[in-house]
Parts: C-alpha cells; sequence; structure tokens
C-alpha cells in the first residue's frame, strides 16, 4: 500500500477545503506537513488544518512511511504515542483498536530498550549484568539479571513516566462507552448498526467499537451477502457483553 500518496492526498484535501472557505468555522488542529523531528519548519507552506481524526490518521500513515528500525519510523512512532496520551477522552476520533494498539506499544517498548542499551553497558556500571524490564500492563519497570518468564515483561524502561498508565485508563474509559452504547442500542428500536450511529455520531464506527470491546458481538453478528455484518436490537443483551 503507498502510504505516502495516501498522506498527500489527505493533505491536498485539506488544503483545498480550506483555501475554499469550508474550514473557517469549526475545531481543527494544526499540522506540520514534513514533521519538525524530520527537518520541517513552521512556514505557512508546511503547516495545514486537520480534522482530530484527518490529524491522528496522518501520524499513523507517516508510521507506516517508514520502515521498522528507521530513525524516523521511531520519531513518528513517539509523535504519535504524544498524540494518544495528551488527546482528551472525549476525543473519539483519536480511537485505535486493540491489535493496532498492541502492536504499536510492542514496537514502542522495543525503541525505549534500545534507547536504554546506550547507557547501560561496560562491566565499570554498578547495574553491570542486570537489565530493565517494563510490565506492559501497569507500565512499572524493574532490573532483573534474566528475563522474567512471564510474557508481559518487556525489555526496556519506561523513561515516559506513567505513560503506559494513562493508556491503560483509557482503555478502561473506551470499554466502559462500548458498554455503554451496546447497553443503549439494544433498548432501542433501531433497525441496524448504522441507522443507531447516525443517531449517535459522536461515537466511533460502531461495529469495529464492538468488535474491539464486546466478546459477545463476536458471537452473535450476522454476516450479510460478505457486505458487512448485522444485529438486530435485543433487550436479553442488555448488561451482556462477553
Amino acid at each position: 500500500m503507498n502510504y505516502k500518496n495516501i498522506y498527500y492526498k489527505i493533505i491536498e484535501k485539506a488544503n483545498n477545503e480550506d483555501k475554499n472557505g469550508n474550514r473557517s468555522i469549526g475545531y481543527y488542529e494544526k499540522h506540520h506537513i514534513q514533521p519538525k523531528s524530520l527537518g520541517g519548519s513552521n512556514n505557512k507552506e508546511n503547516l495545514v488544518k486537520l480534522t482530530a481524526r484527518e490529524h491522528f490518521i496522518c501520524h499513523w500513515l507517516l508510521i507506516k512511511m517508514y520502515d521498522k528500525g528507521t530513525n524516523e519510523r521511531k520519531k513518528m512512532l513517539y509523535a504519535l504515542w504524544r498524540m494518544y496520551n495528551t488527546g482528551a477522552p472525549d476525543q473519539k476520533e483519536h480511537y485505535i483498536n486493540s491489535h493496532a494498539y498492541e502492536s504499536l506499544r510492542i514496537e514502542f517498548a522495543k525503541n525505549v530498550s534500545e534507547m536504554n542499551s546506550i547507557h547501560q553497558q561496560g562491566i565499570n556500571n554498578s547495574c553491570f549484568g542486570t537489565k530493565w524490564y517494563t510490565n506492559r500492563n501497569t507500565g512499572e519497570s524493574k532490573k532483573f539479571k534474566e528475563k522474567p518468564v512471564e510474557d508481559f515483561w518487556i525489555e526496556g524502561r519506561n523513561l515516559f513516566h506513567g505513560q503506559f498508565e494513562v493508556l491503560r485508563k483509557k482503555s478502561n474509559w473506551q470499554k466502559k462507552n462500548a458498554q455503554q452504547a451496546w447497553d443503549l442500542y439494544h433498548s432501542g428500536t433501531y433497525k441496524s448498526l448504522f441507522e443507531f450511529h447516525k443517531a449517535h455520531p459522536e461515537l466511533p464506527q460502531i461495529s469495529r467499537f464492538f468488535e474491539t470491546w464486546i466478546p459477545l458481538y463476536n458471537k452473535i453478528k450476522i454476516k450479510i451477502h460478505g457486505h458487512g455484518y448485522r444485529m438486530l436490537p435485543n433487550k436479553d443483551f442488555i448488561g451482556k457483553y462477553e
């Protein structure tokens, strides 16, 4: 997939709408087309007004544009990580599914590990023979001489003090929000998830939202001729998520 092409199409569309005056009202975020960490400037030509969703997608694409292990990708990964953590809980456009979140978190932890290894070399080091490991569920960092047997310990120290805890709390918020949306849907008389989403545009893509946070949805959804899934409201499902 040509991520660079997709990225610049979003930028071009936003710039055209801005020139036509279609982005003069509403909430928008400034985005550096060429990221500052990659040499971009604050010049007007390098700035574009994006919606919160477009801004998040563009930072995601900037990661995908570079190969794993490159300095460019590491910088873009950190930029997205900061955006995801600093976004307000009600900015639902910054939603990211659990699989992508897990992959991103593991790659981020590996980058932290590489950064630490520079400072953890030499037999004169008082901690020689030990390594930092971070509990990816809690963000807690500890030193061990051997890698812990539990798979939730990832090599590297959490240098960003609390970032993992912030994400954990945000995930709990998203799960609770999905459960509330689930109960709201099944307490109504909606004919489809699409109709429900039209009535509640503040929610993320509702089918993906349920797929990620409501295990029961994946068990009862009905495929419609290869064009998505269907699930009719059922009051028996209120309060049931597993």
